[in-house]
């Protein structure tokens, strides 16, 4: 029997992401488009799948009937074997009448349904990371070590380093973990010879009996990161895992945009066309594309878009995206439509589809947008933080919000 049937692995739906509004209005992170065609909860569930673990459960809380509704229409694998994809809704109960209040919390008030598949081991991912990590291997190697509790690691930058939780290792064991450290003295303390950081990615693999002990032991730590590591350093060896390939921690405006125009370079960190290790997703059954007098540059067309004599470059067009006559899109993301109108629209309403002779730079156009004709999204004063009825603009990136309706000739 493969050592990884009685893995279970949940995968964390993430809070309010309010660092990632005006995406997360309406939806959960891990339920934000992602590459034109996928849901960024897409990444951890294929490499768990690819990775032998079938027995996965994503728990949802706060804005999840979009997420929800995802993972049952595109990972339906139930099978004799006890595989499953599974949404594991938060819930009151007579004992308990709190919601989730943090990761550690999440996972204590799930343990009770987990013990029913006899685990040996739980694997807590995030859904909302884009990563190129072998979770076969962490797993594995989690198993055949002596540690109770390994958490996987990547290296980043001091800048970065104030928004994780920075460790020190010494032979494989970590020494000391710190959440999100600002203070600049306790920083140089932390550096690696090679002046980076360690930092945890937020992936955990535990031997059951231990999670269980330590979430009873420490029945008020709501957080892995901020209290359970740091209190199991103090009482057992807690292993740590490099991992040496891409990793991103989608939890910024800034960082979704780079992640996602990412895809569209020649040799992008993250590959989408590997036979053997495809992002799943659902299985919409639209039109193959139809583009008509276009120039199109390093960007990505998905399934049934509808583009007329449009100029893209740098961008991601994602699916039943209708593009007009005469518009230059760059450097953007259209995340495209979940219905076509562009032919029939609602009275009142201008089509879902982006206007004839619209210019659009360094933006994120959210679902469903209505953007009507000579429509210019370029932030020309370079603002970096902005918000009006039609866009809000982090970080000097413009941002449509979903289902928003732009009039003709609107200018920013």
């Amino acid at each position: 029997m493969d050592r990884l049937n009685r893995v279970i692995t949940i995968i964390l739906g993430g809070g309010r992401g309010t660092r990632l509004m005006p995406l997360t209005l309406k939806r959960s992170k891990p339920a934000v488009s992602f590459g034109g065609k996928y849901r960024l909860v897409d990444i951890p569930i294929s490499n768990c799948l690819h990775a032998g673990l079938t027995k996965v459960f994503v728990l949802t809380q706060f804005n999840s009937y979009s997420l929800n509704r995802h993972v049952h229409s595109s990972y339906v694998m139930k099978d004799f074997r006890g595989s499953f994809v599974e949404v594991f809704a938060a819930e009151q109960t007579p004992d308990n009448q709190e919601w989730f209040q943090g990761t550690a919390d999440a996972v204590r008030q799930v343990m009770s349904h987990l013990r029913a598949y006899n685990p040996t081991h739980v694997l807590i991912l995030s859904g909302d990371q884009l990563y190129t990590m072998d979770l076969r291997e962490f797993v594995l190697s989690h198993m055949d070590s002596s540690e109770s509790i390994t958490v996987a690691t990547t290296a980043v930058e001091r800048e970065s380093a104030r928004g994780f939780g920075i460790m020190r290792t010494e032979n494989g064991r970590i020494t000391e973990f710190v959440e999100k450290p600002r203070d600049e003295a306790l920083l140089d303390s932390l550096a690696q010879p090679d002046k980076r950081y360690l930092a945890s990615m937020g992936i955990y693999v535990f031997c059951f009996d231990t999670l269980d002990r330590l979430l009873n032991t420490h029945a008020t730590c709501t957080d892995f990161g901020r209290e359970i590591i740091p209190a199991a350093l103090k009482e057992e060896p807690v292993r740590a895992f490099r991992h040496e390939g891409y990793w991103e921690d989608i939890g910024t405006i800034r960082s979704f945009y780079e992640a996602n125009l990412m895809l569209t370079r020649r040799v992008p960190e993250v590959e989408l066309y590997s036979p053997d290790r495809p992002i799943y997703t659902n299985a919409r059954f639209l039109p193959p594309s139809r583009l008509s007098g276009c120039q199109v540059e390093e960007s990505l067309i998905c399934d049934g878009c509808y583009i007329n004599g449009a100029h893209i470059k740098r961008s991601i067009i994602g699916i039943r995206s209708v593009i007009g006559n005469g518009s230059e899109i760059t450097d953007s993301i259209v995340m495209g439509a979940d219905e076509y109108d562009f032919r029939n629209p609602p009275p009142g309403l201008l089509p879902q589809a982006i206007g004839q002779d619209v210019v659009i730079r360094r933006a994120i156009i959210d679902k469903g947008a209505r953007i009507g004709a000579d429509v210019h999204l370029v932030n020309e004063k370079n603002l970096e933080e902005y918000e009006d009825a039609y866009v809000h603009i982090h970080e000097g990136i413009i941002c449509v919000p979903r289902e928003t309706m732009i009039p003709s000739g609107y200018r920013i």
